[in-house]
């Protein structure tokens, strides 16, 4: 649906190029909801507005739908941006106009008759949960409604395409939680494929399906949210799970065990167990223990989601001969479970 080749992006401050996106290359599939993160000033605002070329690449290609943007003539590019919406961390609503008139606001722009502009406003104000704001103004509104309001604008024109700016950023916990469902429920509904930034993983682990982490203009890694989550390849992803880890293992259960003699320390073994989807709900300890004589004593462990996906994570001492030990473990492992040996 969109894919981005070597592109590449510079700025002239004080007569000094400043290099924003270096050797972008990247896919966003039809239907999906890509998240991108990183720090602030990593690019990441620059790389989503050089997709609808609010941002015009310094080199490069951006491919949307077939067409590459950087090739249209102007005119050509105005429509094709009608197939790509966008919304705003500050909801860029027009104060003086009524709900209803922001919403019908790229609808005049495109000169849609007066009747068709009526339905599709007073449907999308139904979608959004706004049916009964339309007379308002942006300033008698909370933020996740102006945010609400942002959505059903982007939506008008019926893109493919839908992009956010932080979407989420300035808004409080809960109200971020239901504009997220609101997001994900668009997906679904419409089909529609979702460009979300952030510097929050708590956003990606929501509703995301893959994942670009971009770090001083670069994508450094790209996956599923689940793979990413359970092996982040770099450091800088590795520190944005940890933000949103739930797993905080008591270091001092690993100290009484180092302070135990040598040789009963032989027969004990501490291993973090990562499982995943429909695993998660499976006996497999149960199976394991069947088939080795060791014993499992769970010391620490969770069970959370990522989008629809529940994934876990255990610590486990495993008791007996070390060499069944080391088979319970290689069977853990061929039945598609991650094992670290902590001790």
């Amino acid at each position: 649906m969109i894919t981005l080749q070597n592109v590449r992006k510079d700025y002239l401050v004080d007569k000094k190029s400043i290099t924003a996106l270096k050797k972008i290359d990247l896919t966003i599939e039809r239907g999906e909801i890509f998240g991108i993160i990183g720090h602030s000033g990593a690019g990441k605002s620059t790389l989503i507005r050089c997709i609808n070329l609010l941002e015009q690449p310094t080199s490069g290609s951006v491919i949307v739908d077939g067409k590459d943007l950087t090739q249209l003539s102007q005119g050509d590019l105005q429509r094709a941006r009608h197939e790509i919406g966008m919304i705003f961390q500050h909801f860029n609503l027009l104060a003086s106009a009524t709900i209803y008139e922001n919403i019908a606001f790229p609808l005049r722009l495109a000169k849609r008759p007066a009747a068709a502009i009526d339905r599709k406003v007073r449907e999308l104000l139904d979608l959004v949960g706004l049916t009964d704001h339309a007379t308002k103004y942006p300033s008698q509104l909370s933020g996740g409604q102006k945010q609400r309001v942002g959505i059903a604008r982007a939506l008008a024109n019926d893109p493919k395409v839908l992009l956010c700016d932080e979407a989420t950023s300035a808004l409080d916990p809960m109200t971020t939680q239901s504009i997220l469902k609101l997001l994900a429920d668009i997906n679904k509904t419409l089909g529609l494929t979702i460009v979300l930034i952030t510097h929050e993983m708590h956003v990606i682990r929501e509703i995301c399906d893959r994942v670009g982490v971009i770090d001083e203009g670069e994508i450094v890694e790209v996956g599923p949210v689940a793979e990413v989550f359970l092996k982040p390849q770099q450091k800088i992803t590795q520190e944005f799970v940890e933000q949103v880890s739930d797993f905080d293992f008591p270091e001092e259960l690993l100290a009484q065990y180092l302070r135990m003699p040598e040789a009963e320390r032989a027969r004990h073994q501490v291993v973090q167990v990562s499982f995943l989807g429909d695993t998660t709900f499976q006996p497999v300890m149960f199976q394991v223990l069947q088939e080795h004589p060791v014993q499992f004593n769970i010391l620490h462990g969770t069970i959370s989601r990522i989008k629809d996906t529940p994934f876990g994570r255990l610590v486990l001492e495993i008791t007996g001969d070390p060499g069944a030990a080391q088979k319970a473990v290689q069977n853990l492992q061929e039945r598609g479970l991650q094992v670290e040996v902590l001790l």
